[in-house]
């Protein structure tokens, strides 16, 4: 039985839940233990129960980042990871965790994390010795001998921990068995070029579809799904039809890619801010001009790619890509500016960085929105982010975090 001290009532709210409904007045919501008993108008507090009054403020479920890369900073030079010594890069994800968590977001999905780090981050913070959002991870990227995320330099530097290296079906299928091995909650694959890896174009395709069915298939066998960063339109389609979930950046989308999304059941997770970064910030900044010049070549995509999607009604996911020039973990609220100004409404925004972005990370059963049985992870705001969604880029008025109960920040409310 839930004692009384575990049970808690945000009461007085402007409620967003992230449904995609309009916000609801004068809301009230009883969380027991780490989940959400009740939601509703006229509810009242049980006796004894902790009392936060939300009057005059939203409250939001808890923000989630589809697609984050948590330990690497947002250096000008991505590839500048390679010369940080690897208990370092592990303290980057500690720290880059607790601002995350500080700024809103409850859940993120990592990318790829040198030495798959980030399934070591999670389990800290399971464990309660880190303070950090919800981890999603794929364990280590799985790339094509040249392809996105092979980190061979013609220096002759290679930096192949943050990747498992695999040519032909046998080898693509070890990898994503050596991952789910190693507790993996997906798999991330490449299927084309990309802006942050020196020689390879950036809507190039790669992998063979024989090679992406194998990975899918091997996820699919223990019930858990695939990933792909994907630019151009026939690497994005090679691995649609291979079995992949989730699209990540999907720059360049077409109306048969869009068909193709739908099909499948695809979610797309477009990350604008992470090309508009290295545009904005450009070589003077110490961003490399190769990586410049591939970010001007896609610029005008993303944006359309999104509403294109969004359009025709494929789910889309926010994920900044947060770790790449410039795009520092807790920022991440930018991506919604992005998306809003690219044609989405501000509540639309909201739903791809609540309840579409835990289906991205496969868990819409259990979070993503404010309602009965769902876990806890909730925010509250000092303003209307429907109004204004620049509101949720300002962590001062991000006034209280909650994750599965656990107020993880208080900012005086």
């Amino acid at each position: 039985m839930v004692q009384k001290e575990q049970v808690k009532v945000v009461e007085n709210a402007y409620l967003i839940d992230g449904t995609g409904r309009k916000p609801v007045r004068d809301a009230t919501i009883i969380v027991s233990g780490n989940t959400i008993e009740e939601v509703g108008k006229t509810l009242d507090a049980p006796r004894g129960a902790e009392v936060i009054d939300a009057g005059g403020k939203t409250v939001m479920p808890g923000l989630i980042d589809a697609h984050v890369h948590i330990c690497n900073n947002g250096d000008p030079n991505v590839m500048s990871i390679m010369s940080v010594p690897p208990g370092l890069v592990q303290l980057f994800g500690v720290h880059n965790a607790a601002k995350t968590l500080d700024a809103g977001y409850t859940m993120i999905r990592d990318m790829g994390a040198p030495l798959g780090f980030a399934l070591s981050l999670k389990k800290g913070i399971e464990m309660g010795i880190v303070r950090g959002p919800r981890i999603i991870a794929p364990g280590r990227i799985i790339s094509m001998t040249g392809g996105h995320a092979d980190f061979y330099l013609p220096s002759g530097i290679a930096y192949h921990e943050m990747s498992l290296i695999s040519d032909g079906p046998v080898e693509t299928r070890r990898s994503a068995r050596i991952n789910l091995r190693e507790g993996a909650d997906f798999v991330k694959i490449t299927t084309t070029g990309g802006v942050m890896s020196p020689t390879d174009p950036v809507d190039t395709p790669q992998y063979t579809l024989d090679e992406i069915l194998a990975v899918c298939d091997e996820a699919h066998h223990v019930g858990k799904f695939v990933a792909s960063h994907a630019h151009g339109p026939t690497g994005i389609m090679n691995a649609l039809l291979g079995g992949v979930k989730s699209i990540e950046h999907g720059s360049m989308q077409t109306n048969e890619t869009v068909k193709a999304m739908l099909e499948h059941d695809a979610i797309q997770v477009p990350t604008l801010v992470a090309s508009y970064n290295i545009v904005q910030k450009g070589t003077a900044a110490g961003i490399p001009e190769w990586a410049v010049n591939k970010a001007k070549e896609i610029a005008e995509y993303p944006p359309k790619s999104l509403m294109l999607c969004h359009r025709a009604g494929v789910k889309v996911a926010a994920g900044t890509d947060a770790g790449t020039p410039f795009n520092r973990h807790g920022e991440n609220a930018k991506e919604l500016e992005l998306m809003v100004a690219a044609g989405l409404k501000p509540l639309e925004a909201i739903t791809c960085a609540t309840k579409v972005g835990a289906e991205a990370c496969y868990l819409g059963a259990k979070t993503g929105t404010i309602e009965k049985d769902k876990w806890a992870d909730l925010i509250v705001v000092d303003g209307d982010p429907t109004t204004d969604i620049k509101v949720l880029q300002d962590k001062a008025k991000i006034r209280l975090v909650m994750k599965a109960g656990t107020v993880e920040v208080n900012r005086s409310i």
